[in-house]
């Protein structure tokens, strides 16, 4: 077993603006970057759009080698004595031999989540046929969000875009937010126009209710609340 040479560290982070910061592990699942033998890019990478795209606050960063066992014990250390929010791993997610984070995540996780892994995957199809070969996965652990990301970094950022609206309200969810209450008043605020507040408060990344935002390439978008989940339909240039 090759030896767990994890690098741990408390990252600063961006306080969100909703009722509480989204607090966040970020996970490197990678051989040779447990060893030192290269420089991790995927976990700043992610660490980045946490906080542009959450207002999330890192916690918690490590890297790990592609072993089970100390993947899944950082998933359990994270969700039972940090009480992380969300927990956001990246490798470790294709068909090779040594690629068994989803397997470390299923069994630190009581409950799987499968539609987000499902909706990385179908975002990713759009770019290439072989966003198939993923066996990402996500779940819930106690009070903690855990999604498995892939190690490519371009490849992490489109997964990430995929899901990062959706992250805010689950993570409310799971921490036993009425979501149904902060529906029903961001609606009477709306008055006459019909347009609901999806949480009732901001959660750092982007305004509730009908607003004017920006793409990755720079394309407006509005989000009116009124479709599933907000994509960049044709998917980010190759």
């Amino acid at each position: 077993m090759a030896e767990a040479a994890a690098t741990t560290a408390h990252v600063h982070g961006v306080k969100g603006t909703g009722d509480a910061p989204i607090t966040v592990g970020i996970l490197t699942c990678s051989d040779r970057g447990a060893r030192g033998e290269r420089a991790d890019v995927s976990g700043p990478t992610l660490h980045n759009l946490v906080i542009d795209r959450l207002g999330g606050f890192v916690r918690q960063y490590r890297v790990v080698p592609d072993e089970r066992g100390p993947i899944e014990a950082a998933i359990r250390e994270w969700a039972d004595e940090h009480r992380l929010d969300l927990v956001l791993t990246t490798g470790g997610t294709g068909l090779a031999a040594r690629d068994v984070t989803p397997d470390a995540t299923r069994a630190a996780c009581e409950r799987e989540i499968p539609a987000i892994a499902q909706a990385m995957t179908l975002s990713s199809l759009r770019v290439t046929p072989y966003a198939m070969l993923t066996r990402a996965t996500a779940g819930v652990r106690k009070r903690t969000l855990v999604v498995n990301l892939p190690g490519n970094p371009k490849a992490l950022a489109e997964n990430f875009e995929a899901i990062a609206e959706v992250l805010p309200h689950a993570i409310d969810i799971i921490r036993g937010v009425d979501t149904h209450a902060s529906t029903a008043h961001g609606a009477a605020l709306s008055g006459s126009s019909g347009r609901s507040h999806q949480h009732g408060h901001t959660h750092g990344h982007r305004t509730t209710g009908s607003s004017s935002t920006a793409d990755p390439e720079g394309h407006a978008q509005t989000d009116t609340n009124s479709g599933p989940i907000a994509r960049n339909v044709g998917g980010p240039p190759c």
